[in-house]
């Protein structure tokens, strides 16, 4: 990012909208990259309510923003004000990711691919394994879309009030991925140990464990072994109860700071064209949280 006084007519904006927005950190993520990459471009927070979610988009063409991050609880309704959208994007339901092309706007969920990609870099196999996904909501959609794309067979671990979104789901990933091997199963004790004991990668893609509830965990450190890949999508603690207990029980595991870090680099490399500086995103991302 240039500085304050480098900043000129040249200069082109990118951006996140959300409401509420202060919590953010892609500001600190996207901005450590421009400048790491001495790109003429700045990227800021917008504080958008839902009543005003048209009247964004229509000053995102109008003043030519580059690019835009969508975040909660604007991922779902975004999509009505787009021109275009990616078909894995459209079968998630929702986008976050916004690539101004000449006044046309276009949605991508990078979400998805973040998650594989944060997968991929930890070595982990995605073809042919079993993964057991806890959860049933939005990151849970991202990630199973992800792992069925990458041709895992994926059960869905819900929750009983969660019973339709996780069928509802598992349908979703059949239309576009046919072939995929897709089942659901209640969290109870017993379908967690099963879960556990037939997957090779376990996802949480629920909050628990997230801060400030972080000794919160849904799976007995006794059902982790060494055979197991564990995923967790909370990035703060940077550690939660779940990865320490995976850890000690000498699983590979993946944080979900990279999940993060990584659907921040898809799409400053969709809208730049340039490979994105992911341990320079990573390193300010953990700073922003105050996790070092």
């Amino acid at each position: 990012m240039p500085g304050i006084e480098a900043v000129s007519g040249k200069t082109r904006t990118l951006c996140v909208i959300g409401d509420p927005i202060e919590h953010t950190m892609s500001p600190a993520m996207q901005n450590a990259a421009i400048k790491a990459l001495g790109l003429d471009l700045v990227y800021v927070a917008y504080h958008v309510k839902p009543d005003m979610l048209k009247q964004a988009f229509d000053g995102f063409r109008a003043l030519g923003i580059a690019g835009i991050n969508v975040t909660i609880p604007h991922k779902i309704a975004a999509i009505q004000w787009l021109d275009e959208v990616d078909p894995v994007a459209k079968a998630i339901g929702a986008i976050n990711t916004v690539k101004n092309d000449g006044g046309k706007l276009l949605g991508r969920n990078t979400d998805a691919d973040g998650a594989a990609r944060a997968m991929r870099a930890a070595n982990i196999e995605l073809k042919g394994s079993k993964a057991a996904l806890l959860g049933a909501g939005g990151a849970a959609r991202a990630v199973g879309f992800a792992l069925a794309r990458e041709g895992a067979s994926v059960k869905i671990v819900y929750r009983r009030e969660d019973a339709s979104m996780a069928s509802d789901l598992a349908q979703d990933i059949k239309v576009v991925f046919p072939s995929a091997s897709i089942e659901t199963t209640l969290m109870d004790k017993a379908g967690i140990e099963k879960a556990c004991r037939d997957s090779t990668i376990l996802v949480n893609a629920t909050p628990i464990g997230m801060h400030p509830r972080s000794d919160q965990t849904l799976v007995d450190r006794n059902l982790l072994h060494d055979q197991l890949c564990v995923f967790d999508v909370v990035y703060n603690p940077l550690e939660t109860r779940l990865v320490k207990d995976a850890k000690a029980a000498g699983c590979k595991v993946i944080l979900g700071i990279d999940m993060l870090v990584y659907q921040g680099a898809l799409a400053l490399e969709w809208w730049t064209g340039k490979e994105a500086p992911v341990d320079v995103m990573r390193r300010a991302a953990i700073e922003k949280l105050g996790l070092t």
